[in-house]
């Protein structure tokens, strides 16, 4: 039996049944999961482009995606019950 290409492999670096696994982790966190997709997708972008990211690039994803969340907390976004929690 021919198998296809797991998509979400290629994109994610996660096989699709990993995937799900992760969004509802995401959820049970109250984590946005476009957001957590976004992140790792970012991260993978790195791996397949330099093999493996260094500290300062995984670093500079995070504060992007980051960023995007107190963004989009600025802006109204999210109502208090559902913005993913910062963490320091």
């Amino acid at each position: 039996m021919k198998k296809a290409l797991d998509n979400t492999f290629i994109q994610y670096g996660i096989r699709n049944d990993d995937m799900a696994l992760v969004e509802m982790l995401a959820r049970k966190h109250g984590l946005d999961f476009d957001w957590v997709q976004s992140l790792l997708k970012n991260l993978h972008a790195e791996k397949v482009k330099n093999e493996e990211p260094d500290d300062k690039t995984v670093e500079r994803i995070i504060e992007a995606a980051l960023e995007r969340i107190r963004t989009a907390n600025e802006l109204g976004f999210y109502d208090t019950a559902t913005a993913p929690k910062s963490r320091k």
